[in-house]
């Protein structure tokens, strides 16, 4: 498709080069107003209320610390996925154990990509918690720590890329999507902060749709896009006041609507189809803000299941209560927690294990580790979709 083929609905144009055309987003704030019906303005409501419940559950939660972090593992492992990492929730929670005994052993380049988006994601809350708003130097240092030791050759790391990229459609029968040129990378970036500082112009999740469809459409990095921008909309949501911790982890819908969401980001740039897009990427959002509520309370509630089977202070009961501030741990874990002997623990161990609780996952009679089996059940769990 050439420029003389797009409608003037189409926030922006095509610029001729080979083999493929450059696809040139106007800046924001977008020109064609976009119409926000009934039926959008419910989705609205309905992504608003469930953000609503998540954040006002969290705070709630005794053991929010592990909460917080189990589920911004989920998102750093969901966004690496998106992008072809194959990493499990273990090796996440196993690198973190090992860590503590400064014993992480050697990494994988996809383990390595799940943690620097969970450190990127940390990094990016606490600049916003600082104070400090979201700006092209946050981005582009959140950018550095997504490509940490997993960089490719040629890559710019915390800059905007030098070069020109394509994104290969998921028709085969659509040539692939062409963003602007590196050299007008940088306009459109200054754009787009300036429309992120000013507050947008319609319903902060509406705004952060199009925010979304305008970062992604600039592709501003020559690697990491995808996990940059869906970064920004965690912190986005936590900076318009939904989230007062990452509780949500939208890169789960996106990854199990992979090539709905690449068609109608680019139904946007080809036909101006707004109001689909807007719709798909709330829906998004209210889907995974449900789905962490129903998680927070499913283990909430598997907590005072647990609270009353084990109500003494035995130290098997100790650790079947204790295992919501520690779902992954090894022997020395529990002794130092604890303060008692090792073949206390050992004793411990050996009866929750036998009660189903945990499961020993290395299978190696040194070293061993355990994962809490109820827990990461509800971790691990398929999010639940709505129709």
């Amino acid at each position: 498709m050439r420029t003389r083929d797009l409608p003037p609905e189409a926030p922006g144009h095509y610029r001729e080069s080979h083999p493929h055309p450059y696809y040139i987003p106007e800046k924001l704030p977008v020109s064609s107003p976009i119409e926000i019906d009934d039926e959008l303005t419910a989705t609205i409501s309905d992504a608003t209320f469930q953000l609503g419940r998540i954040d006002g559950i969290s705070p709630t939660v005794d053991f929010s610390p592990v909460l917080y972090t189990s589920l911004l593992r989920l998102e750093a492992v969901e966004t690496a996925e998106i992008e072809g990492a194959d990493v499990e929730m273990d090796e996440v929670y196993a690198y973190h154990t090992r860590g503590k005994s400064g014993n992480t052993g050697s990494v994988s380049r996809d383990l390595q990509e799940v943690l620097n988006a969970e450190q990127a994601l940390r990094d990016g809350f606490d600049a916003i918690r600082r104070g400090e708003s979201i700006s092209l130097p946050l981005l582009k240092s959140l950018h550095d720590t997504l490509l940490e030791g997993v960089r490719n050759e040629g890559d710019v790391v915390g800059g905007w890329r030098d070069s020109d990229v394509h994104i290969p459609s998921p028709r085969r029968s659509q040539s692939p999507f062409v963003p602007p040129p590196a050299t007008s990378v940088p306009e459109l970036m200054e754009s787009l902060e300036a429309y992120i500082q000013m507050g947008g112009e319609y319903h902060p999740l509406v705004d952060l749709a199009i925010i979304h469809y305008q970062f992604e459409t600039i592709h501003p990095c020559s690697d990491g896009n995808g996990r940059l921008g869906r970064i920004l909309i965690v912190l986005q949501l936590h900076e318009a006041g939904y989230l007062s911790d990452p509780y949500l982890y939208p890169s789960a819908y996106f990854n199990r609507n992979k090539q709905e969401y690449v068609e109608k980001m680019r139904a946007v740039s080809e036909e101006g189809t707004w109001r689909d897009w807007i719709a798909f990427f709330i829906k998004g959002i209210e889907e995974q803000a449900r789905d962490s509520y129903e998680r927070t309370f499913k283990l909430i509630e598997l907590r005072r299941e647990y609270e009353e089977r084990y109500p003494n202070q035995k130290t098997s009961h100790k650790l079947a209560r204790n295992l919501f501030e520690l779902p992954y741990f090894t022997a020395n874990d529990i002794t130092q927690q604890f303060n008692v002997s090792q073949q206390t623990v050992y004793n411990a161990i050996e009866e929750v294990e036998a009660e189903g609780l945990v499961v020993e996952v290395t299978g190696q009679q040194r070293n061993r580790e355990y994962k809490a089996v109820d827990i990461f059940d509800i971790l691990e769990r398929p999010t639940a979709t709505t129709n």
